[in-house]
């Protein structure tokens, strides 16, 4: 076949809107609800979109050879996940999936049991599914592709922009949950620490001078006590502040930690743990069945 390049972009959203149906619909066979899988907003994965239209394109001359289509199906789609997921690490400082509890898994971005099911799954697409869905592209008007085409691009282009802005608010909101968590946990060892520590210099100063012991004393306890009350009333304004960070809603969050449930941060990863417990319990509030 040849393609023109509208009709290959056409195919893009094509299958990457049947990735986005395929990834919904085993969500919520093992959650039971449904959720919008997927790197973006929109119901498109763009990876399926590449992914096939690179099987397609490359392993199309092998349908004669079933071998070697599933072969080449395996390795391309492989290929795609690795390089994706990798890149997707580097550049977000996140890891979006983890096959690493897979047997024979590749820095858990890829695992043989999925390379073999993708290559099933396009062997059957490159001999049954794509032939018709190429039929009905390749019939419609040319100048209708060409604005479907503008019109999808355009879609793509502010989701993504969106989608990027939503993964920067949310690596600063678990940056801010970290730092609050780090000066709570100061605050609660000096609470104890250094408390401990003045009273032992007080101890020492009180024996040098047995006339002062008195006033010493209270001098002590009363400085200890402000400071307590002062730690205190800190570690109050940080626990709200983290309870607000944790609360508020921040716009896409929740889809995302929801679309992706084993994201992993290597930067914040107590704190993304802390947000998806806060946001399943929300979740569970506002579900209609508790």
């Amino acid at each position: 076949m040849n393609y023109a390049l509208s009709e290959l972009v056409l195919l893009l959203f094509v299958y990457g809107f049947l990735g986005w149906c395929t990834e919904v619909a085993f969500a919520a066979f093992k959650s039971g609800r449904f959720v919008n899988r997927g790197f973006l907003n929109g119901p498109i994965c763009p990876i399926y979109g590449f992914g096939l239209i690179g099987v397609v394109l490359l392993l199309a001359p092998l349908k004669g050879n079933l071998w070697l289509l599933f072969i080449g199906s395996c390795v391309i789609t492989t290929l795609i996940e690795l390089v994706t997921g990798f890149l997707l690490e580097k550049i977000f400082h996140a890891k979006w999936w983890d096959y690493s509890g897979m047997p024979l898994n590749i820095g858990g971005y890829v695992c043989l049991l999925f390379s073999l099911i993708w290559g099933v799954a396009c062997m059957l697409i490159v001999l049954w599914v794509h032939p018709p869905i190429y039929g009905l592209v390749h019939r419609l008007p040319k100048l209708l592709t060409r604005i479907l085409d503008g019109l999808f691009l355009a879609m793509l282009a502010v989701d993504l922009a969106a989608t990027v802005a939503t993964i920067r608010k949310l690596s600063r909101r678990l940056a801010r949950i970290t730092l609050l968590a780090d000066e709570i946990h100061t605050l609660s060892d000096e609470l104890g620490g250094n408390i401990a520590e003045k009273a032992l210099a007080a101890k020492q100063k009180i024996e040098t001078g047995q006339a002062k012991l008195e006033q010493g004393v209270e001098r002590f306890e009363e400085r200890k006590e402000q400071n307590r009350v002062q730690r205190e009333q800190r570690l109050a304004e940080l626990r709200a502040k983290v309870d607000a960070a944790l609360s508020e809603r921040g716009f896409g969050h929740r889809r995302l930690l929801e679309a992706f449930p084993n994201l992993k941060s290597h930067r914040n990863p107590e704190s993304l743990r802390k947000l998806r417990e806060a946001i399943d319990r929300r979740r569970h509030r506002e579900s209609p069945d508790t």
